[in-house]
């Protein structure tokens, strides 16, 4: 149960990040859209990769109270 919480808990922060951070990652999906080819690929990829390691990361710049 205690998981379950805790999963939950982290999907909440993930969408408040993401909201927060919303201009940034507009910028990104816009930058995607203006480049083609193999550019354009490599940076789908990175940027859903550093998002993914983004999010992940959320517990570690939380700050402890």
């Amino acid at each position: 149960m205690k998981i379950i919480k805790g999963f939950f808990n982290w999907i909440w922060e993930a969408v408040k990040e993401s909201i927060a951070q919303l201009w940034t990652l507009l910028g990104f999906f816009i930058a995607w859209l203006t480049l083609t080819g193999t550019a354009q690929d490599v940076v789908g990829i990175a940027t859903v990769i550093v998002t993914v390691i983004w999010l992940i990361t959320i517990p570690l710049r939380k700050d402890e109270e």
